[in-house]
């Protein structure tokens, strides 16, 4: 299981970066392909954090921390699709929590 989460964040990973690079020449082909992307983000925070399950308190907030981080992509498609500049900034602070929670994993023993 732990390859297909893998495979399924690089697959909703060139998604994501593919619809950010062609909004701004297609902006209609670009925000399906973010809002696809977006869409398994989505799907992948919410599944990652109903199966790991855990007694450790601090495991689950940082999953749970990952799925809410995961709204911010898709109010960025919403301003993606309404033609608002301001998606760019909601994709950087889920980029700055991503990269934040990275560092965050499992309590070294």
């Amino acid at each position: 299981m732990n390859r297909f989460h893998t495979y399924w964040i690089l697959v909703f990973g060139i998604l994501l970066i593919a619809g950010a690079v062609v909004s701004f020449f297609e902006p209609f082909v670009g925000s399906w392909l973010f809002a696809a992307g977006t869409a398994l983000a989505v799907g992948q925070a919410f599944v990652f954090a109903l199966q790991n399950r855990t007694d450790d308190k601090r495991e689950s907030r940082l999953l749970r921390l990952n799925f809410l981080a995961t709204l911010f992509l898709v109010g960025a498609t919403f301003m993606l699709f309404s033609n608002m500049s301001g998606w760019i900034v909601l994709v950087l602070i889920y980029a700055v929590i991503v990269f934040f929670l990275s560092f965050r994993g499992k309590k070294q023993k």
